[in-house]
């Protein structure tokens, strides 16, 4: 592509001149980068910090404001005294990871937005960049290394079998396409508009959680109680065995080989499809024939869904009548208690099922141990005051993470069309 072709499908009004391709190599320079371990660094104390490859992969912020990051520090009997002043991370740097095991991280980087005048060193599996001159506009790097133009370019000159690498003598060549400076600022100012707003919904989410997690061990613990209609508080909650109050159904394995088992009107759910409190639709249905031939049983729609090996208590709510593998120990619904209580009351006791999950090659908790397990149980009506209650917030989690997900490929679409 010629330079006169290098105009995005969407621009801001009164920009019109041609974007201008550059490699890496002309607008950024390379400084020296430590390569201090985990075990080098502490979150308690220190006079200088250091950013690790690894929270640029899991939690740093695109652009990076100290004041708003947790970054660690090095430790004081670490020697740091031949490191040269340039070599320091200063506003404006890119500080790119340059080790991944998968291909969608490697080369992820960050832009240095604000030090608060704090010392910071680039850390383990880090690339140093510094800009050259001031062509590159504040904030302008930070998304345009995410582009996937960029983005494509990187994985191209990724190397390594298990774990990818990417050096400065390759990532130099690679090119970068940019407007005149005021149009830069233009694109910056808008989508750091946009990553604030994803940044604050992704707080807001986090403190939900951590509220709905402090409320459930409240209520469990009976810190906090419900009264009835009149005021008046409940009945006292009795100790019961679990396996006396839920049917609890083990999964099976059908014939896999035989095709007329599957395609039929029943879902079939394996472990990793549940991540919500309400389970989607599987990936596979199984026939009335294909349920015949196993071990596996057609469960009704309300069942609790609950792995029991490998990856055990991870839970779900069945919308319609299914089946599952046997990585399931699941909860039949009943008239006397309320399933989605039980399903609050698994979340908060969670660790107390692995705890007597057993196994070399991974865990599994068996029905039997299960069933013998104690629930302090109240009333149906005051389980169903207490589902309800903690289902508000999932209402309340839900609805900012789907804001988070539109706000996410709002951002994703703007970065494949603002950018040549």
């Amino acid at each position: 592509m010629s330079d006169a072709n290098l105009i995005p499908d969407l621009r801001f009004p009164k920009y019109s001149t041609n974007w201008v391709k550059k490699p890496f190599g002309s607008i950024y320079s390379f400084k020296t980068t430590n390569s201090f371990s985990r075990e080098m660094l502490n979150y308690e104390q220190g006079e200088l910090k250091n950013i690790h490859y690894g929270d640029i992969h899991t939690k740093f912020n695109l652009l990076f404001d100290i004041v708003k990051e947790n970054v660690p520090f090095i430790n004081s009997d670490i020697k740091i005294s031949g490191i040269a002043e340039e070599n320091y991370v200063q506003t404006g740097d890119l500080v790119i990871a340059d080790a991944s095991e998968d291909y969608n991280d490697i080369g992820k980087s960050i832009e240095v937005v604000n030090l608060n005048g704090e010392k910071v060193l680039a850390g383990l599996h880090t690339l140093l960049a510094r800009r050259k001159s001031n062509e590159m506009a504040s904030g302008f790097a930070a998304f345009l290394m995410k582009t996937p133009k960029v983005r494509l370019e990187i994985k191209r000159i990724a190397q390594g079998s298990k774990v990818l690498g990417i050096s400065t003598t390759r990532l130099v060549d690679i090119p970068l396409c940019i407007p005149h400076h005021s149009e830069q600022q233009k694109i910056a100012l808008f989508l750091t508009t946009i990553e604030k707003r994803i940044t604050l919904l992704t707080q807001k989410k986090l403190k939900l959680e951590q509220y709905k997690k402090g409320v459930m061990q409240k209520l469990f613990c009976k810190v906090v109680e419900f009264k009835d209609e009149d005021g008046k508080a409940f009945p006292k909650w009795k100790e019961k065995i679990l396996g006396n109050e839920f049917e609890i159904i083990g999964g099976g394995t059908p014939e896999t080989t035989k095709k007329e088992y599957w395609g039929g009107n029943i879902q079939w759910y394996t472990p990793t499809e549940l991540n919500k409190k309400y389970v989607a639709e599987s990936l596979r249905t199984i026939s009335k024939l294909g349920l015949k031939k196993s071990s596996a049983k057609i469960l009704p729609k309300g069942t609790l869904l609950f792995t029991s090996r490998a990856t055990v208590g991870v839970i779900s709510i069945a919308r319609k009548e299914c089946s599952t593998n046997q990585g399931f120990q699941s909860f039949l619904p009943n008239a006397k208690n309320e399933i989605e209580f039980l399903y609050y009351w698994i979340l908060n006791n969670k660790k107390e099922f692995i705890r007597r999950s057993s196994g070399s090659t991974f865990l599994e908790i068996s029905k039997s141990e299960i069933q013998k397990m104690i629930i302090f149980l109240p009333t149906k009506f005051e389980q169903q005051k207490i589902a309800s209650f903690l289902s508000s917030i999932d209402m309340k989690i839900e609805k900012v993470a789907i804001q988070i997900e539109f706000s996410v490929e709002f951002k994703k679409g703007l970065l494949q069309k603002m950018f040549a």
